[in-house]
């Protein structure tokens, strides 16, 4: 790990995405590189950096990146195991394999079963505020955090709850194999930990076929649009990549947004006082801590020019949705926290083909799990005055958020 040094002291030239500097607090130095070089090479992660907001919305859209990087350089076949080989996620496709993919798996999304599902979110998150309302204290992460979307994960997918511990060390390991800035040895924990979800998931799949019940993965297997299915590596590909991408950002967001309005005393106040501010009390949170800061990687299909700088064929790109999303051009006062925000556009869900297929679950769970937690618990408080934030430059989360109330 790199001395830290504060924002004043670097240059665009001298960013290291591992400055622990830098983990603790990004948006200081998205704001120079957005000001000094909105499409910079950040040597140490190999990757060009888009800050930007109107280069990350173009980036979404432009049909000369790719998110295969198979198209534009040769790279190890991934190993698959039985009669499920290794296949690609709907995210990891471009149009238009990537649409027939995403029409079959969005059938288990559709607003109607996220709406059939909100009754029992909200039972659960009465259910983990129950556990600890005796305790006076608890941790945000642990007890609050990541139970909610991790049962609620379960409930859709019909998965047996106690496996729950398993889900978030797999989850929390696979995501540091996407962080380029990750050392060898964590980046290959996550491609285990990768390996032994899918495994998992495969047999979940197996036993689906036999005994078929009312579940996102039995839904899936049976899933049909103009004559086409879901391939069983398909299905596999697909259920793997929601199982660490269901429900670890959806984590991050309730823990980072619960530390948000606690830092934020007025803000908290106006929610606890006006109710239905939630709606945009959720999207201004989303956009001022996103809890994925940087989407997917692509590459170039072919040189391109983007904000002056020449990004050759090959090159990877990251969309910096962290840096957008508090971008001064687009956003009023960008790292002031406003609950009442009206016009507030956005990434944190990306946007064009590979928009986030679960977005409204997941504002269904945010809008809940604050609510619940804010009604049960009104006198709830910071009991340490700063989290520590996880080494990660991808997802931005905390190990641990001690309350009390």
């Amino acid at each position: 790990m790199t001395s830290a040094v504060t924002h004043k002291e670097w240059s665009a030239d001298s960013f290291d995405a591992l400055d622990p500097a830098f983990v603790a607090d990004p948006y200081p130095f998205y704001a120079r590189l957005r000001a000094e070089a909105p499409v910079h090479f950040v040597a140490s992660v190999g990757e060009w950096w888009i800050t930007k907001y109107s280069y990350v919305k173009l980036a979404l859209a432009d049909r000369r990146l790719t998110t295969q990087r198979e198209k534009v350089m040769a790279v190890v076949p991934r190993r698959g195991s039985g009669s499920c080989p290794w296949t690609p996620n709907m995210m990891e496709l471009d149009p238009p394999e990537h649409d027939r993919v995403r029409s079959l798996v969005g059938k288990g999304f559709t607003r109607e079963v996220v709406l059939r599902l909100q009754p029992r979110i909200e039972e659960i998150a009465h259910d983990l505020v129950d556990l600890v309302e005796g305790d006076w204290r608890m941790d945000v992460v642990a007890d609050y955090a990541y139970p909610l979307p991790t049962f609620v994960l379960c409930e859709l997918m019909g998965l047996p709850a106690s496996e729950r511990e398993q889900f978030r060390e797999w989850t929390t390991r696979i995501h540091l194999k996407f962080d380029q800035a990750q050392p060898p040895e964590v980046r290959q924990q996550g491609e285990e930990a990768y390996d032994a979800a899918r495994e998992y998931l495969s047999r979940a799949i197996s036993e689906r076929q036999i005994r078929p019940g009312a579940d996102l993965i039995s839904a899936l297997l049976s899933a049909e649009d103009h004559g086409e299915r879901l391939a069983l590596p398909e299905l596999l590909s697909n259920l793997t990549f929601f199982l660490y991408a269901g429900f670890e950002t959806t984590a991050r967001m309730i823990s980072a947004g619960v530390y948000t309005l606690l830092s934020h005393p007025d803000q908290l106040a106006l929610l606890r006082g006006h109710p239905e501010l939630t709606q945009t009390a959720v999207e201004e949170l989303l956009r001022y801590t996103s809890p994925g800061q940087r989407g997917m990687e692509r590459w170039a299909l072919t040189d391109l020019e983007l904000g002056g700088k020449l990004i050759q064929k090959g090159d990877r790109l990251s969309v910096v949705l962290g840096a957008a999303n508090r971008d001064p051009e687009v956003f009023p006062e960008p790292d002031r926290l406003d609950i009442t925000r009206k016009h507030n556009p956005h990434l944190v869900f990306a946007r064009g083909t590979h928009a986030c297929l679960g977005s409204f679950l997941a504002i269904t769970e945010l809008e809940i799990a604050f609510s619940v937690l804010l009604r049960r618990l009104p006198r709830l408080e910071l009991a340490t005055p700063e989290p520590t934030w996880e080494p990660n430059t991808k997802l931005r989360g905390m190990a641990a958020l001690h309350v009390r109330f």
